[in-house]
């Protein structure tokens, strides 16, 4: 039985300074742990996370890269 679990989606987003963010979107059903997954791939130098929000049909987090 195949189940359905959602994927993840980058969107290039700010801060509340301006300054460039990534905003990270995943499904519901994953685990926080694929949103941080996705943010290291991102970010090979490192993130901060700036937000993280879990909602009913998805969750996010926003970081900030470092090293850019």
């Amino acid at each position: 039985m195949a189940l359905a679990v959602g994927c993840t989606t980058t969107h290039e987003s700010y801060d509340k300074k301006g300054n460039e963010a990534l905003l990270i979107e995943c499904g519901a059903a994953l685990s926080q742990s694929v949103c941080h997954d996705r943010a290291k791939a991102e970010c090979p130098k490192g993130y901060k996370v700036l937000s993280e929000h879990r909602g009913l049909n998805r969750q996010e987090i926003k970081v900030r890269c470092k090293g850019k």
